[in-house]
């Protein structure tokens, strides 16, 4: 087994993030963290910093350095950890299956620059999680967002940050994604109906992903979408959440800030998005 020096740049909340910790406790690997304060989450917003900058000029997480080597962006990340030689079993990309295959699937359930807006089930994840944005970047002092428009490398989020500081664009946004995550969730259903417990043989990059998707419907309050009318679904999460790295990558970086904030936020939050899914399964199934 390869021990190589691994330095995780990373947020405790970041649905990125808790793939590439789940799959480096997945892979037996220790790592070094260095906590990167999101500027949509904390006035710093140290992800905007030169100093991170100069890691990952996108100004995203996470970012990995291995051995010195710097590689961003939690699809690649996992992809790259996969190939160092392990404390695991097992591989993140099993040998029976066609490695683009699995590329395609964690392609589809992470979020990809580049894919149409809400086109997949990780696309469709900022795309519910835009109310629970909008209130965190509405918290900020002005000049935190003054720091997004001159300091941010993209674009795209600067018009974001600025629209909701200012505005109220997520009010509708979430029904964007209700169609195309009802007919996901019912090509998954049908997937798992015969009983398999992991997406292939073996827990793989496809469950890590799936893990941390099904867990930031908890955060948005649509867990409730896991089960009603998708047994199979339900039965595959519950056996997810009993995975170690469930508890140690994800449930433990949840920090008071974490919890305070969501239940501010679910205060002022209605769940006319909820029943819009629900019906929508109720159509189709």
């Amino acid at each position: 087994m390869s021990n190589p020096n691994i330095i995780l740049y990373h947020a405790n909340w970041s649905f990125c993030s808790q793939m590439v910790r789940v799959a480096l406790l997945e892979k037996g690997f220790s790592f070094d963290k260095r906590h990167i304060r999101l500027c949509d989450q904390y006035p710093e917003g140290e992800n905007i910093d030169k100093d991170y900058l100069a890691i990952n000029p996108l100004g995203t997480v996470p970012a990995i350095q291995i051995d010195g080597n710097t590689i961003c962006g939690s699809e690649e990340i996992i992809y790259q950890l996969d190939k160092i030689d392990s404390n695991s079993a097992y591989s993140l990309y099993p040998d029976n299956v066609n490695e683009d295959e699995i590329r395609k699937w964690a392609s589809d359930t992470t979020i990809t620059d580049g894919v149409e807006f809400a086109s997949t089930l990780g696309t469709i994840m900022p795309v519910f999680s835009s109310p629970l944005l909008q209130y965190m970047i509405k918290q900020l002092p002005f000049s935190s967002i003054m720091k997004i428009l001159l300091r941010h490398p993209r674009k795209d989020r600067k018009m974001i940050f600025i629209a909701m500081y200012f505005g109220n664009p997520s009010k509708k946004i979430p029904f964007m994604g209700v169609n195309n995550y009802v007919d996901e969730i019912i090509k998954l259903e049908k997937l798992f109906s015969d009983g398999r417990d992991f997406f292939y043989d073996t827990f793989s990059h496809v469950d890590i992903n799936l893990m941390c998707v099904f867990n930031r419907l908890i955060d948005l309050g649509l867990e409730q979408t896991l089960s009603y009318k998708t047994p199979f679904i339900n039965e595959y999460w519950e056996n997810l959440k009993s995975r170690n790295s469930y508890r140690d990558g994800i449930l433990n970086y949840y920090t008071d800030k974490e919890k305070m904030l969501l239940s501010e936020y679910y205060k002022k939050n209605d769940s006319s998005v909820l029943k819009a899914i629900l019906e929508q399964f109720d159509k189709k199934i």
